[in-house]
Order: C-alpha cells, then sequence, then structure tokens
C-alpha cells in the first residue's frame, strides 16, 4: 500500500498507542483487500461496547483509557439496555450499569452518543461523495444508496476509522465497484415501511451480496421507505447499496445502460405475501409484545404512531414497544407528541430494541449481571428486519404486519395480518 504522510505519521505513533494500533489494523485490512492508499473518511458509524457479551465494554473502555479521540465525527451504534429507562423493558440493573461504562468511555473520546441503527435521523447526515465507516449494515445501505456517500460493511474496523480518520480505499469506496450486478423489476402493490422491509427481503434474497438496480416502483419512496428498503437487503442477503434511479447519486434513467444486460429478478404480490407469511409463525392471538421502530424510528414515524394511537388504550394483555433514538424521543416529546403516545399505554424505548435487549440468547453475557432467557409467546412486528433477528437471537415465533395493523393488534389483543 501507498501510505501517506497522515499514514506514516499514525505509524510512528505520533497521536498515541491506540491510534497507532488502530492504523495498524487498517492497513491489515486493506492488504487483504489488495487497496493502493488510504482515504480519508468524514464519518464513522461505530460499535456501541456491548454490555450482553463477555468483554465488550471493557475493549470499548481500554480504547477511552489509552487517551484516543475520534478523529472526525463520530455516533454509536445501537445498544444492549435504554440507559435512561431499563425499567420498562425488564431489563437487569447490573447490565444496564455495565452499558453506561461504556456510554462514559464513548463520551470521553469525543463520540456522539445516540445508540442507534439510524444516526441519520439523529443529525448524522453524511453527504455525497464522502468517505465513511459503519459498523451498522443499514447504515451502509443507506448512505451509499440515498445520501451518495462511500461506505462498506465495516464491523469493528469502523472504530479504528473514527480513531484516525483513515480508510483503506477498496470495495464500495472505488467509482467501478458502484455499479449494479441485477436489474430487478418491481410489480408488487406496496404500502407505508412494512411493505419495504418485505420488499428489500425478497430483493436480497435473490441477489445476495451484489447491488440491484430498483425499477418499477408505482410512487418515489419516502425516506423512511428507503430506509425500509434497504435495511430489508442487508438482512437477507449481504447488500451494502441499492441503485434506485432519480434516488441513487448519480444515477437518473431506468434506461441507463450500466444496468443493460444484467441477470434480471421480478418481485410481485405473491412474493410479498410469501414473507409476510413465512414470518407469521405464532398463533393468531398468542402474543406478548407489539414492536414498532425497526429500524429505529424517525421524528415522521412518530407523527404517525402519535396519530394512530391519539386516544386510544393498548390491551391489557399487550404491551407495545415503540424504539427509536434519543435525539427523536426528545424531538417527539418537544413537539407534544410523546404525551399522547404513553397515554396510551405504550413504551417509548430508545438506545436499544427487542432483539439488542437482554431478551437475545445468542450472547455471552457475564453471569453475575443477572441476565436470564425470557420466555415469550411471540412478538407481533412491522419489519422484515426484526423479524428475522427475533426468528435468529430471541428463538421466538413472530407475527409480521403493517404499521397500522400492528396499532390495533397492541389495542384489540386480536392479531390483525397483513393479507
Amino acid at each position: 500500500m501507498i501510505l501517506s504522510d497522515k499514514d506514516k505519521a499514525l505509524l510512528d505513533g505520533n497521536s498515541g498507542a491506540m491510534a497507532r494500533q488502530a492504523i495498524e489494523g487498517l492497513i491489515q485490512l486493506g492488504q487483504a483487500y489488495d487497496a493502493r492508499d488510504m482515504v480519508d473518511i468524514g464519518y464513522a458509524h461505530i460499535h456501541a461496547g456491548m454490555a450482553m457479551y463477555l468483554g465488550d465494554v471493557e475493549l470499548i473502555e481500554s480504547l477511552a483509557d489509552s487517551g484516543a479521540k475520534m478523529a472526525v465525527p463520530v455516533s454509536t451504534n445501537i445498544a444492549n439496555a435504554d440507559m435512561g429507562n431499563w425499567q420498562q423493558t425488564g431489563a437487569p440493573e447490573k447490565l444496564v450499569q455495565l452499558q453506561k461504562r461504556a456510554e462514559k468511555a464513548h463520551k470521553s473520546m469525543g463520540s456522539g452518543t445516540c445508540f442507534t441503527c439510524t444516526p441519520y435521523w439523529a443529525g448524522h447526515w453524511p453527504t455525497w461523495n464522502m468517505h465513511m465507516a459503519s459498523i451498522e449494515s443499514g447504515v451502509t445501505t443507506f448512505a451509499n444508496s440515498v445520501l451518495g456517500a462511500k461506505s462498506n460493511r465495516d464491523g469493528y474496523f469502523a472504530v479504528y476509522a473514527g480513531v484516525t480518520g483513515r480508510y483503506p480505499r477498496f470495495g464500495l469506496h472505488l467509482d467501478e465497484n458502484r455499479v449494479p450486478t441485477h436489474r430487478v423489476q418491481v410489480e408488487a402493490s406496496l404500502s407505508g415501511t412494512a411493505d419495504f422491509t418485505v420488499l428489500g427481503y425478497a430483493i436480497g434474497n435473490h441477489v445476495t451480496n451484489g447491488i440491484p438496480f430498483v425499477t418499477g416502483l408505482k410512487h418515489r419512496p419516502n425516506l423512511d421507505e428507503l430506509d425500509a428498503l434497504g435495511v430489508g437487503m442487508a438482512t437477507s442477503g449481504g447488500v451494502a447499496m441499492f441503485i434506485l434511479p432519480g434516488v441513487t447519486p448519480p444515477y437518473t434513467d431506468e434506461n441507463d445502460s450500466r444496468a443493460a444486460n444484467l441477470p434480471s429478478v421480478c418481485i410481485d404480490d405473491r412474493q410479498i405475501k410469501d414473507i409476510y407469511d413465512g414470518f407469521c409463525t405464532g398463533l393468531g392471538d398468542s402474543f406478548d409484545i407489539v414492536h414498532l421502530g425497526c429500524p429505529h424510528a424517525s421524528f415522521e414515524e412518530m407523527k404517525h404512531y402519535g396519530a394512530l394511537l391519539q386516544g386510544r388504550t393498548i390491551h391489557d394483555n399487550t404491551q407495545l414497544w415503540i424504539t427509536t433514538n434519543r435525539n427523536v424521543r426528545q424531538m417527539a416529546k418537544d413537539a407534544g407528541l410523546l404525551g399522547p403516545i404513553l397515554a396510551s399505554g405504550a413504551r417509548v424505548i430508545s438506545d436499544t430494541c427487542p432483539i439488542s435487549c437482554h431478551f437475545a440468547r445468542t450472547c455471552s453475557p457475564d453471569s453475575k449481571l443477572g441476565v436470564k432467557p425470557v420466555e415469550l409467546k411471540a412478538i407481533v412486528v412491522d419489519s422484515a428486519k426484526q423479524a428475522h433477528y427475533i426468528r435468529d437471537m430471541i428463538q421466538c415465533p413472530t407475527l409480521l404486519t403493517t404499521t397500522e395493523n400492528a396499532v390495533e393488534t397492541a389495542i384489540s389483543g386480536h392479531f390483525y395480518p397483513r393479507f
């Protein structure tokens, strides 16, 4: 690799031992992928330090204790507990106190502690052609596909990128790799974010880790629907970028020559129904929780939830969880939305979600934290991503439906399916 003077200075330890370790790791990553050099990044979305994983918070603390500071604007990914109001989820207090240690470490390093899978709704909005790094696959997909930023799916290397402000030039940091591999024709009738997570899930099943060129949508998706589309693809496949002409820079034309003669896929209503049906594995009226906000809800979604819940009451035998980030929660409070939502009996949760909280069975928490498996009959969701990971991580049945039907389900205690 060709190293710049900045890289060499980092290797020499001019910015401290941790920055030297970080650039060494990034160089090894770059060599593994035959990167010719490094790029400057403008932003990183990084690992939170997860209290449900033995030794993980301590790893983040070791960075802070070494004096590491973030070299670029940084946001933190989702955590394992709502650090402001954990009681409403039933999280063990010892787990929460450990998670708060990660928050303290991040603050000392200069990270923006939003603890969310949707940092763009919290104000972190990378721009066209900005190189960045991200630990969260949905963030990577949204940044590449909607904002025109350049990011790979990075894992822990996003932390190293945040500390150094550098990243090896490979993958989607190269323009020649930001081209379609499949053409997808959508013939399904879609409405709302739940449908778009399912569409994305269907596309990801077909293209795996390719870059789909998506045509045929009957309306231009709004930002929440675009976010939902990307997380669906990233969940069922390894998709890090999709191309939607008129949305994804610089693609403007459905007849773009770069999308000619590609393997083609058609997504119709039957495939959409099959995915909904496939994630309805629970018994119709046997569920414990209805969950909204995967990925973490935007302010516009909070407005929608507020309108659906205005003057209504959640069924006595049901919990309604709405998950969003701290910033959006505060915006909703300031706008007068939070009061009516909470008055319905719904719980507004930040920093985490069902698959990331103490419900997860696929983690390795310290036995001293008091985390015990929670027995759940089923969780009703409006997101194919959440349904997929509930199946894998919580290992309980799911019931997938639309946002509107999920709210009706929470109020009536009776499941309202999409089809």
